[in-house]
């Protein structure tokens, strides 16, 4: 399937994707100006001179339209978690009762990967963004509540309810007034590539062994907090997973930056609350960053993820960051 780089007038960029990627955040709001496209990542022109993308963006639904299509989703999403509440979690996730946790842990990422709440433009309708959160937040508890009742060796038992659901709006009840988004302290930081290298193939991370009756691996699931103007991200550091400093030519250590391959991707300009967990270590970095490289995942055979740039990190920590990847050999 071809491959797509996605330039907007700052500068920032998205890739590599396919059309159908491009379609869906154009159809969604999510992406609103394209400025420039390349189909390799080093060669750039305008959007007129690709007429597959052109096409996306002329049939742009109108912001009236996309409304009205985002508060239908939500009523949708909100039905489909009244439908999950109260039902025994083998039957939501579709998997035998006896199941292992392992079969949990594998049905709970597909099935919660549709509700990230990041997949929801900023602009989006209210009840859309509340929608998606109520569900993530239900599928999170639920995962945990699962893990505690398999690990104390009894059967899985359904979520004790904790508040309804409130129910879809009638039609003729008016649009909840959607607010406009925060205003921005800063610009976000921004990559203008003059040479974009495409990012290079890896062989998939190989499941370390358990640790923690109740945390999840680290190839697996990374911590997001969403705060009022920003995302929290927790992330456990080990010697399996320190190339997220080296790795990636547009976001890594050299250039203060990381990049993290995980299956949640972060929207261009996020500001993002970084804490680094050094298991070998027992150490605690923070930092705070921007996303300044998103992919979201359109080419299988290249690693899903975002590149942040760091805002804030004080000498000490880079530089005890930057022993500790040369400890672990990573070139």
């Amino acid at each position: 399937m071809p491959e797509y780089w996605i330039g907007d007038a700052e500068g920032r960029v998205l890739g590599p994707v396919s059309l159908d990627v491009v379609q869906d955040l154009v159809n969604t709001g999510r992406l609103m100006e394209i400025t420039r496209v390349s189909r390799d990542g080093r060669n750039w022109g305008s959007p007129a001179s690709f007429p597959e993308v052109m096409t996306l963006l002329l049939n742009a639904p109108a912001p009236d339209a996309l409304l009205q299509s985002e508060r239908q989703e939500a009523a949708r999403v909100r039905e489909q978690l009244r439908a999950m509440m109260g039902r025994p979690p083998h039957e939501i996730f579709r998997l035998d009762r006896n199941a292992s946790v392992d079969a949990y842990r594998n049905a709970f990422f597909k099935l919660v990967k549709r509700f990230y709440p990041d997949r929801v433009r900023a602009q989006a309708h209210a009840d859309l963004r509340k929608a998606y959160a109520d569900a993530f937040q239900f599928l999170s508890r639920l995962m945990v509540h699962i893990e505690k009742e398999l690990a104390a060796g009894g059967p899985v038992s359904p979520l004790p309810m904790v508040r309804a659901v409130p129910a879809p709006p009638m039609d003729d009840e008016p649009l909840t007034p959607v607010p406009a988004p925060p205003p921005q302290t800063a610009r976000p930081l921004t990559v203008v590539p003059r040479s974009l290298t495409p990012l290079p193939r890896q062989s998939p991370l190989s499941p370390p062994a358990h640790e923690g009756r109740f945390s999840y691996q680290p190839h697996e699931f990374v911590g997001f907090e969403r705060r009022e103007d920003r995302v929290e991200v927790t992330i456990r550091v080990t010697a399996r997973n320190s190339r997220m400093f080296t790795d990636h030519p547009l976001a890594n250590l050299k250039t203060d930056g990381f990049f993290l391959a995980c299956a949640k991707s972060l929207p261009l300009g996020t500001l993002v609350d970084v804490i680094f967990r050094f298991d070998e270590e027992k150490r605690e970095v923070r930092s705070r960053g921007r996303v300044i490289l998103e992919n979201t995942g359109g080419d299988p055979t290249r690693p899903s993820g975002f590149g942040v740039r760091f805002i804030t990190l004080v000498d000490q920590d880079r530089r005890f960051m930057q022993q500790f990847v040369e400890r672990t050999g990573v070139p």
